[in-house]
């Protein structure tokens, strides 16, 4: 199949000019025929410029900012510059694979109803080594080819971790006006989030299974920094979900009353968990530590019968030796003792129910595990069709396991 369409590979950049030649090289490198490169210069102060023009190709185009407009305004600019039927944006420090255009533009034309196509990325650092992605820095596995947009988004309120990179993306550009550009109603680091909600509202996806890009992590950028410890990534993540379930709910899903009301099951939890990043960042604004610990002994022994084996999922903050009226046990566990969080939904469901098998009742989870709970979506559904919650407020979750 002969494939014309033509592409725009943008790329925002300021100040990053050792990075950003391997970035335009990997751009001009692309083996599909008709493409431009823009290169949009933020009133950088080192040699970008210099950097540009020394590749003296023709498909460059480089346009500077007299003043630094700041990152969202660029990246707004890199979709209003843009002349061609499909979009690239290419962050200033990734690379792209010799045939991410090609792969793209191919996956867009045989699914006219994506607005836009993702492939898979590998994670570098900055010399362009490996990283490995561990814990919740690591994405679930994507789907393979088209999927509904709003099963997308549905995922996502569900729980899915689905990390979509920027730079291994290719948008169709009629699709993005109709959806208005990007915006950052909750946070200037989530507004690629935002735009790929918002489209898949509107528009299906299509997911390469081939990795295409090379993504660079390194402590130095605004992302890393605003997901670090006192952060504040968390919550504008939460936002989005909510924002997500409010997709959801204006969507032909929200007929069914069951659907309506695990939206509303949802909705609730995320909330919870926007008011728990909230409280990290204000702690005077909700009870301390010690009060939320007082209180949550008394509503345990409220509802778990003195001497019963329970599970204590508390990420090993809480400890079972503040329970020693029950026979309380970690999760995971070996031999008594925590073994960490478990890998998937699977390992979590294989253990809960080895652990129900030895007489545990009871399995609690503690505030400082309630991520868990959108984390491993499988053992939270599972947990919920299967028990019984006994107690559910924003300290404790307790499901009783005999039921």
């Amino acid at each position: 199949m002969a494939l014309k369409t033509k592409v725009s590979i943008v790329i925002p950049t300021y100040n990053r000019s050792e990075l950003l030649k391997t970035s335009l090289q990997s751009a001009l490198a692309q083996d599909y025929p008709d493409f431009q490169v823009l290169v949009l210069d933020n009133a950088s102060s080192d040699d970008t410029e210099a950097v540009v023009c020394s590749f003296a190709d023709s498909r460059i185009t480089y346009i500077r900012n007299e003043t630094n407009i700041g990152m969202f305004r660029n990246w707004q600019r890199a979709i209003e510059v843009n002349s061609s039927p499909y979009l690239a944006l290419l962050s200033d420090d990734d690379i792209l694979l010799p045939n991410f255009i090609h792969e793209s533009v191919l996956a867009l034309d045989n699914h006219p109803d994506a607005g836009f196509s993702v492939a898979q990325a590998e994670i570098i650092d900055t010399n362009g080594v490996p990283v490995h992605m561990t814990g919740r820095e690591l994405s679930d596995n994507f789907p393979e080819g088209s999927i509904d947009g709003l099963e997308f988004i549905h995922q996502i309120a569900d729980g899915r971790k689905w990390i979509l990179l920027c730079s291994a993306i290719v948008f169709r550009a009629n699709a993005l006006a109709m959806v208005g550009g990007i915006d950052a109603p909750h946070s200037k680091y989530m507004f690629d989030l935002n735009l790929y909600l918002r489209m898949a509202a509107q528009f299906d996806l299509f997911f390469i299974a081939k990795q295409l890009a090379q993504v660079r992590y390194h402590v130095e950028q605004d992302s890393q920094i605003n997901f670090s410890f006192g952060g504040t990534g968390p919550l504008g993540v939460i936002a989005e979900r909510t924002d997500a379930i409010a997709y959801l709910l204006k969507s032909p899903r929200a007929e069914d009353a069951s659907y309506r009301q695990w939206l509303a099951e949802r909705l609730l939890h995320i909330s919870m968990r926007r008011s728990q990043f909230t409280s990290e960042l204000i702690p005077e604004l909700n009870l301390s530590w010690s009060e939320r610990l007082r209180i949550a002994m008394q509503e345990i022994t409220s509802v778990i019968p003195a001497g019963k084996r329970l599970i204590l999922v508390d990420e090993n903050q809480l400890g079972c030796e503040i329970l020693p009226q029950f026979d309380a046990l970690p999760f995971l566990e070996h031999e008594g003792q925590y073994w960490g969080a478990p890998l998937n939904d699977e390992i979590a469901i294989r253990e809960l129910e080895r652990m129900r098998q030895t007489g545990a009742s009871f399995m609690l989870i503690a505030w400082p595990a309630f991520w868990w709970l959108d984390y491993y979506s499988g053992l939270r559904n599972y947990l919920s069709s299967n028990f019984c919650r006994v107690l559910d407020n924003s300290r404790l979750i307790v499901f009783d396991l005999s039921l």
